[in-house]
């Protein structure tokens, strides 16, 4: 049998970027790619997969930089940390050195607090790992532990668009400011009722805290509680806020569909780490599957249990070989914002 990872590892990070070009476009970042998506982004989840993938792309992220620099007071610093912690997503050393090139600007002191080192700091080496060593290293990076050129500010990104369905939570954090409530009303408007632990689990915050939020929106009467035993189901009247809908279709508007972004990022990373590590093609495929199978069934449970059906559920056993999984997960990113 022909052993064709490497290739299709090749594809897997091709389509992981064409994913990231996509979704920071529609922010706002400086670009030729556009999205008619009717999946929201989640900017903090975007943000941590972009410290990892977007290292193989210099433009872009160099472009997120930009972005940041101009938008960064819509991302939610303390769910970014949260999902961080959470769902092991990001790169700590990168987001750390973006942070402390934002706290530069007065408008972004609120990223102090990842810009503080809490450990030694490596060797550096190079961020970009397909581009040669330059004479000039961004002092900042290199304090983290990287090597690259230093930053400049071109200052091209524009202010994420609200009549879109992708950047429906920053349109809600525009309206209702970078809290809990608008993953928690987005949440909501993309599901026909949910309990506290599954919107915490999906939004990144603490069950208490989601549990609080709801039963404060419920007394605005524009949020409904209903009992399951034990359990609160909690809904909206989707026809209440169709103002927020402002973008134009052929048919009547429909509200954005919530993804579980920090969950598939984490599946996505994992088979893209696992097929990357060193030695991996050289196994039997019987082990290749193995070792697959144990990254990804765990999290295929998860996404099962919330009520995710296929696409987003992959049929995948220990007799499937690796390079058909990753193969799969790539089909997974074309079928996401569709």
């Amino acid at each position: 049998m022909t052993n064709s990872l490497p290739n299709s590892k090749v594809e897997l990070r091709e389509r992981i970027l064409a994913l990231l070009w996509r979704q920071w476009s529609a922010l706002g970042v400086a670009g030729q790619v556009s999205t008619n998506s009717r999946a929201l982004i989640d900017p903090e989840a975007l943000l941590l997969m972009s410290t990892v993938f977007a290292r193989y792309d210099a433009r872009l992220f160099d472009e997120i930089v930009d972005w940041l620099r101009a938008n960064g007071i819509w991302i939610n610093v303390l769910r970014l940390t949260r999902l961080q912690a959470e769902y092991q997503l990001g790169d700590r050393s990168i987001l750390g050195a973006l942070a402390e090139h934002l706290v530069q600007g007065s408008a972004h002191a609120k990223w102090k607090a990842l810009a503080k080192q809490d450990g030694e700091v490596r060797e550096p080496r190079r961020l970009f790992p397909h581009l040669a060593l330059v004479s000039k290293n961004d002092e900042i990076f290199f304090r983290w532990g990287w090597m690259r050129p230093p930053i400049e500010n071109r200052g091209l990104s524009t202010p994420p668009r609200p009549n879109q369905p992708a950047t429906f939570l920053l349109k809600l954090r525009a309206l209702f400011g970078r809290q809990a409530r608008v993953e928690i009303l987005a949440w909501l408007l993309s599901h026909p009722s949910g309990h506290p632990a599954q919107i915490a689990r999906e939004t990144g915050y603490f069950r208490g805290s989601i549990q609080n939020v709801l039963n404060e929106l419920e007394l605005s009467g524009h949020v409904f509680a209903t009992r399951q035993g034990r359990e609160k189901l909690f809904a909206v009247r989707s026809d209440q806020w169709r103002f927020l809908l402002t973008w134009d279709q052929r048919e009547a508007p429909e509200y954005p569909r919530w993804l579980p972004w920090p969950t598939l990022f984490g599946l996505i990373r994992g088979v893209h780490d696992l097929a990357e590590t060193p030695g991996f093609s050289q196994h039997s495929f019987n082990l290749q599957a193995v070792e697959m199978t144990r990254v990804i069934s765990p999290i295929m449970a998860s996404l099962a249990a919330e009520g995710y059906p296929p696409p987003f559920v992959l049929d995948v056993t220990a007799s499937i070989p690796a390079e058909h999984i990753v193969r799969e997960v790539g089909r997974l990113i074309g079928e996401l914002e569709k």
